[in-house]
């Protein structure tokens, strides 16, 4: 379907600088660019509000979040990946990986059941057309757990699936460095094990780490890279973190929890993502680097929503107060440009003669955006 539109009286942000004036689209395409207002019959005006490429977020829980709102209760497939869709697209991201896990994570029992359910759910809504971002699957891969290549085999070949990662949440290391906070807020508190119990889970998690995790690490690897899929390696914290997931030629560190860690992956050539509320908050809920630590010493090279939707363009525009002093253009690209780079999408993520006509209207209002409308391939989705 064609959809054409001319939008005007706009700042566009390119991925250099930002101009007044206004974008053509033919075909869903971007067909002309030009300085200065368009007179031409139809053309929308943006009052002078911004005019940005859509959003690419790489890692979001939101679609997890929707399927079980609360613990242990499961919503319907279809209906929780349009509310999740819902969100994405008010919040500007056009191209969305939504993130799965694959296996048993930090002690947690897999549902397989529920897993197919938030897939099937998902494929149901995209060819029923009542998805209005450009959905992608991530798959999260929990190395700790044996039979996570079972897991993996059936739902690799998903025809969503663009991105693997490989986690170890087993306690003392990564993200679950304190162990008695895992062990008594999570294990005991939360899902209601004795001590003794929570202690024998605890020391076969640690067992899994040594003994399981180097073989699956390597073979969801492999297997993703076989099928022409990037990998990320997940909350490394040691430079011998950053040496396996180079060994094995992974592309992305998400989530590095140290700096160590963050500046290893920059000088191997492996892209630092980090979590927006990680950067909006002014640091790691967890304890970890924050994401403005990185930005700041030049090693990171984008942002993901993680849990929150909107921490996408409220990250970027907080990369543009004094604290770090970035342009708007290099801002915005830690969201758009270099997300879409990294997942290897060259058809999208900038304003340019060619590309995809992924385009947000934003309006910045005391330093906070606001969405005004979203457009995905020249058509007007919100």
């Amino acid at each position: 379907m064609s959809h054409d539109a001319v939008f005007t009286h706009a700042k566009v942000v390119l991925e250099d600088r930002v101009i007044e004036g206004s974008v053509s689209v033919v075909d869903g395409r971007i067909d002309a660019i030009d300085e200065g207002p368009a007179s031409l019959p139809g053309a929308q005006d943006l009052g002078g509000d911004y005019l940005i490429p859509g959003l690419v977020d790489l890692h979001t829980d939101s679609l997890e979040i929707h399927l079980e709102p609360r613990r242990g209760v499961f919503w319907d497939g279809m209906a929780a990946a349009i509310a999740h869709d819902a969100v994405t697209i008010a919040a500007g991201v056009t191209t969305v990986f939504d993130a799965v896990c694959i296996g048993e994570v930090a002690g947690r029992p897999v549902h397989e059941v529920a897993l197919d359910t938030m897939l099937a759910g998902l494929e149901q809504a995209r060819d029923g057309d009542a998805l209005r971002a450009d959905h992608h699957l991530h798959l999260r891969c929990e190395i700790t757990d044996p039979k996570v290549m079972r897991y993996l085999d059936p739902r690799i070949e998903h025809d969503m699936v663009q991105l693997v990662s490989v986690m170890d949440h087993a306690p003392g290391h990564r993200q679950m460095k304190d162990v008695e906070h895992l062990r008594n807020t999570w294990m005991i508190g939360a899902r209601g094990l004795s001590p003794e119990q929570a202690d024998r889970h605890i020391e076969e998690l640690m067992r899994r780490s040594r003994e399981v995790a180097p073989d699956m690490r390597k073979q969801v690897t492999e297997v993703a890279h076989s099928r022409g899929l990037a990998v990320a390696s997940h909350d490394d914290e040691t430079i011998e973190h950053i040496t396996m997931a180079a060994d094995l030629d992974i592309d992305i560190a998400e989530f590095p929890t140290t700096a160590e860690a963050a500046h290893e992956a920059h000088r191997r050539g492996i892209a630092v993502l980090m979590g927006g509320p990680n950067l909006v908050r002014g640091g790691s809920h967890g304890g970890n680097v924050a994401a403005g630590d990185l930005a700041n010493a030049g090693v990171l090279d984008a942002l993901m929503s993680d849990y929150i939707m909107s921490s996408m363009l409220m990250g970027a525009l907080t990369l543009t107060n004094d604290t770090f002093g970035f342009a708007l253009p290099e801002a915005i690209a830690m969201v758009s440009s270099s997300p879409a780079r990294i997942a290897g999408l060259d058809d999208r993520g900038r304003i340019e003669v060619g590309l995809r006509a992924d385009l947000v209207h934003i309006r910045i209002d005391g330093g906070r955006p606001s969405v005004r409308r979203v457009w995905r391939e020249g058509r007007q989705v919100y």
